[in-house]
């Protein structure tokens, strides 16, 4: 995305003032110290922290270089995480103690807004979820998050290291598809099965 349009939403900008205000005092600088440091005028500056103006990005990478900060981390984004993408025979394994090892991993794929917890990544094969989860789209699991409710998403591994992502169901405990494929079978969870994560975000390409 480029910052041009990051930039748009005032609530950025705002985001932005109040961070250049909050690093200025840290540092214990003044107004006039910024400024010459910047190239900008103290009144300038003046006019930024107090919100009587929005400033242009070329002066906000002024700003955050000064500082030592990026644009985004001004603009208060996060930086996007780093989310390892492993085989589904890597997933049948894991655990929740369970390291991901370097082996494991396909590659990366890089999320931003993930809450706290342990994510893995896997690419869907097969139809048995494509109403969530179409072939080819990658499901993000977080493996901290072991408590099943009924009505959500989760992979789950057997003690033959197998993986299956399937939606929890109870009374009876049982894996169901949802699919549009009739074909596909509920599975009803037995003592070797193991929950590895539930499936937070589905990441797909518009056809």
């Amino acid at each position: 995305m480029a910052l041009e349009s990051v930039l748009q939403p005032r609530q950025d900008c705002r985001m932005a003032l109040t961070m250049l205000t909050k690093l200025r005092t840290q540092a214990g600088l003044t107004l006039e110290s910024v400024a010459a440091d910047i190239d900008l005028s103290t009144s300038q500056i003046q006019r930024f922290e107090k919100g009587d103006r929005e400033p242009r990005l070329s002066e906000l990478q002024k700003i955050a270089g000064r500082f030592g900060v990026t644009v985004a981390e001004l603009i208060g984004e996060r930086a996007p995480k780093a989310v390892p993408l492993v085989s589904w025979v890597s997933a049948g394994r894991l655990r929740a103690s369970h390291p991901v090892y370097e082996t494991d991993i396909l590659r990366y794929v890089y999320l931003t807004d993930l809450p706290p917890g342990d994510w893995l990544a896997l690419e869907v094969d097969g139809d048995s979820m494509n109403r969530v989860a179409p072939p080819g789209s990658t499901i993000v699991v977080n493996r901290q998050d072991q408590n099943l409710i009924d009505g959500k998403y989760y992979v789950f591994g057997n003690a033959q290291g197998e993986a299956t992502f399937k939606r929890y169901r109870v009374d009876p405990d049982r894996l169901q598809p949802f699919s549009t494929n009739p074909d596909h079978e509920t599975h009803y969870i037995d003592s070797e099965m193991l929950t590895v994560g539930r499936v937070r975000r589905v990441i797909t390409d518009l056809p």
